[in-house]
Parts: C-alpha cells; structure tokens; sequence
C-alpha cells in the first residue's frame, strides 16, 4: 500500500533523489577521509595495535551520523509529499520545500529531544522543548509528519496529534525486506566483482548499492509514517 502511495507521488520521489544525490557525495567524501585516516596511522608511532582501526571506526561513526542529519530534511519532503497524496490532496514541489522549511526549527527542537538521552537531557533541553516522557510509546514516528503536515510552527502541537495515532505494525517488515535487498544487491555485486562473473565491479560499486538501498529504505519508511499518520483521525485517537 504505502509503495504504490509513494510511486504515484513524484514529488516524493524528486526529494529521494535529491537526498540520494546530496547523501551519496557526502558518504564519498566521509569514506574517503577514513580511508585516508587508516592509511595514514601506520606511519605514526603513536598509533600503536588496533588504534588506527579504531580511529577509522569513529570516524565512520561519524560520517553516518552526519548522514542521518542531512537526510532529514529529505525525508520531511517525502512525509510532506506522501501525506498530502494519502489524503488526497495535491503536492507540488514549491509548496513542499515551503513546508519543510517552515518545520525546520520545530524539527531541530524535535531533534533535540530526540538526542535527549537520560545523562545529557538535563543539560540539552529547556522548559520550552518537549521532553522525551511527553510522547507516547510507539508515536514518536509521526510527530515528523505531523509537523510538516499540520503543525510546522508548533512542535507540541505535532507531538499531540502524534500521540493520537495508534501504534500499527508493518515498519520493520518493510525496514527487513529494504535492507535485506540492499545488502544482497551489495553483496552479490562485490562478489561477483572479485569473482569476476560481473567485470568491472569493484568495492566502490558494492557500497554506492548499498548507500542508494539506505536512501530508497529510509524514503520509503518516511513515506510508512506519513501515510499512517495521514490516514488516522487524530482528533480522537489512541493517547494514553
């Protein structure tokens, strides 16, 4: 259901692409940073066992968590996109970038309640962001769309209409099968590359596969919880 929802949303799918473009640059510049970071630590004395491993594990660390970040403009798009179809309702390119843009400081308050972790979350958040224990198990992934479809200027509005939506199964079967294509396709390409059953396929190939299936995965996951939120009557809905 929500794939053909997606597919009959261009406007989603211009946003996939975009993040795509935008993720897989900044994924080859951060791999090539760490690559350079590894193979430059033998040369030094200091980085004496499993150092530079280390070292080259953090920095990947760092280059998905700065991924995660910058995909997230790009997947309020495909929630904005996705909900309005959902509802029927047209969404055009310029309206959904005005919607992001207008969410974009209730998304980074959101952001740091998300980060919000116990130890850090006395000294992160004030009294005018929403604590983490205000929203409902199980609703946290609609308060993105509730933001970029209903309430962009107010983030406890959005966790509100979130905590209406009654948890639904379905995002981790999705989350398994997207991420289980992806790393076959990634895998079956990388060795059929050294096998050399698929000419010219080297590990560079294996891991744009792998990077394009993360992307389709998360678009696709913003699209799950735009259309279960977009679908629910949350004037009235589960809240507990």
């Amino acid at each position: 259901m929500v794939v053909s929802v997606y597919l009959r949303s261009p406007v989603a799918i211009v946003w996939t692409l975009l993040g795509g473009v935008v993720v897989g640059t900044l994924a080859v510049g951060g791999w090539i940073v760490a690559a350079t970071l590894r193979a430059a630590t033998p040369a030094n004395p200091l980085f004496l066992g499993g150092l530079g491993e280390l070292l080259y594990l953090l920095a990947l660390s760092v280059v998905v968590a700065v991924l995660a970040v910058v995909w997230l403009p790009f997947g309020a798009g495909v929630a904005y996109a996705v909900g309005r179809r959902a509802r029927g309702r047209p969404a055009g390119v310029r309206p959904s970038v005005t919607a992001v843009l207008d969410g974009a400081a209730e998304g980074a308050r959101w952001l740091k309640t998300r980060a919000a972790v116990p130890g850090v979350a006395e000294r992160l958040l004030t009294e005018d962001d929403v604590a983490p224990t205000e929203v409902v198990t199980g609703c946290r992934p609609f308060v993105v769309p509730a933001l970029v479809l209903d309430a962009p200027d107010a983030l406890e509005r959005a966790v509100d209409r979130a905590n209406r939506v009654p948890p639904r199964p379905g995002r981790e079967r999705l989350w398994a099968g997207c991420l289980g294509a992806s790393l076959l396709a990634a895998a079956g390409s990388y060795l059929g590359g050294v096998t050399g059953t698929v000419p010219g396929v080297d590990a560079s190939v294996a891991g744009g596969l792998l990077v394009a299936g993360v992307v389709v995965t998360a678009a696709l996951d913003a699209a799950w919880r735009a259309e279960t939120y977009a679908t629910e009557d949350v004037t009235e809905g589960f809240r507990t």
